[in-house]
């Protein structure tokens, strides 16, 4: 039997697990560099108000936690896909991997390049593929290609966050703040790079919408803070017949990003092939 594996970062739920029959490896945080937690189902956090993210750090999913359990898998006569966050933004696939390769034949890892909303359509892609009885190779390689259609964009309102980070310099971020110009930033290939800026919400929003490339038939809008402008897209979204699934977001991406934050992600459909002259 192939199990799928994933981390935390995908903002999972218990439904999420059940239905997709995942095994979760979590990641950590921190508060005040002394507390520590497990990132654990999405339902289970929400920020308190005013909350400050700042006290907060995080630590990506550790390599002998993916080891035991695929150690536990092997004792079984189980193999194991793994699915993890971009290794552009975390060491968390470096981690998986290595686990992988001590654990031997039968567990293999694939580098999402994305994170989130796009990890969940990933995975129930593979979901599907294990289903219908393809092969462990088969689902890696079709995963590959597939993360390649991948697309995120996100808007946060905060800029100290990617400030501290050093994505984003002092002089811009305090210009962007005192002009209501926001960024849209966008995944790309695994990495985060710069989409647009937008003035004020609804200019985010228009700007989201006309960000949708590839005819998507279902679009992933997420969100942690913000209830409004999240169910503002999705109602725009949905005017041009586009389905949504609408999810929170999690700890360790609201740790990163800061709240309010808003993102939509999606799989560019795939161009027919052409028929054979």
């Amino acid at each position: 039997m192939i199990y799928l594996v994933t981390d935390s970062t995908a903002c999972l739920s218990r439904q999420d697990v059940r239905e997709l029959g995942l095994l979760v490896v979590p990641c950590h945080y921190f508060r005040d560099g002394r507390e520590a937690f497990q990132e654990g189902f999405v339902e289970d956090w929400r920020p308190e108000p005013d909350a400050d993210l700042s006290r907060y750090t995080t630590a990506q999913a550790p390599s002998p936690a993916f080891l035991e359990l695929f150690q536990r898998l092997k004792r079984q006569g189980h193999q194991a896909l793994c699915l993890t966050l971009s290794s552009r933004l975390s060491g968390t696939y470096a981690n998986a991997l290595k686990a992988a390769e001590e654990a031997g034949e039968g567990f293999m890892v694939v580098d999402s390049r994305s994170t989130a909303g796009a990890m969940y359509l990933l995975l129930r892609e593979a979901r599907e593929m294990i289903d219908r009885g393809d092969t462990l190779a088969e689902c890696f390689e079709r995963l590959k290609a597939l993360r390649r259609n991948t697309r995120t964009i996100f808007t946060i309102q905060d800029m100290d966050p990617l400030r501290r980070s050093g994505r984003l310099g002092f002089m811009r971020s305090s210009v962007s703040t005192l002009l209501n110009l926001r960024p849209l930033l966008a995944l790309q290939d695994g990495s985060v790079v710069s989409h647009s800026l937008a003035r004020g919400r609804q200019d985010q929003l228009r700007q989201m919408v006309l960000g949708l490339s590839g005819k998507p038939k279902e679009v992933v809008v997420q969100y942690q803070g913000g209830e409004d402008a999240a169910e503002e897209l999705a109602r725009r979204l949905k005017e041009k017949g586009i389905e949504v699934v609408m999810r929170p977001i999690g700890v360790i991406l609201s740790i990163h990003l800061g709240l309010p934050l808003l993102s939509m992600a999606w799989i560019e459909a795939e161009e027919p092939a052409r028929a054979a002259l």
